[in-house]
């Protein structure tokens, strides 16, 4: 079974800031065009988010905790990726949640 790209992006929602002013982080997954987004249950503060990088740029706890949980994420995903290739199993982005 011919399987597609698959792509993971980490990028912040700038026009719905929280009430303490960070910016929630997002997690999209794009699987042949289709993709499908999800809250990781993490904000940051808009001037600390590095876009191209999809991560933190703070140097503190904070920032380095949650570079931790996006490279967790990101390791979990393409485990369940490979998982699903394994079971030649069709692969669409819902099957990741």
């Amino acid at each position: 079974m011919k399987q597609g790209t698959m792509n993971i992006l980490f990028f912040i929602l700038k026009t719905k800031l929280l009430k303490n002013g960070e910016a929630p982080i997002l997690m999209r997954i794009t699987i042949d065009g289709h993709y499908e987004e999800v809250r990781i249950q993490r904000s940051v503060p808009p001037k600390l988010w590095d876009s191209s990088k999809g991560c933190s740029k703070g140097k503190d706890r904070a920032g380095k905790e949650i570079n931790n949980y996006i490279a967790e994420l990101s390791a979990l995903t393409l485990q369940k990726h490979k998982e699903l290739m394994l079971e030649q199993a069709l692969i669409t982005p819902p099957n990741y949640f």
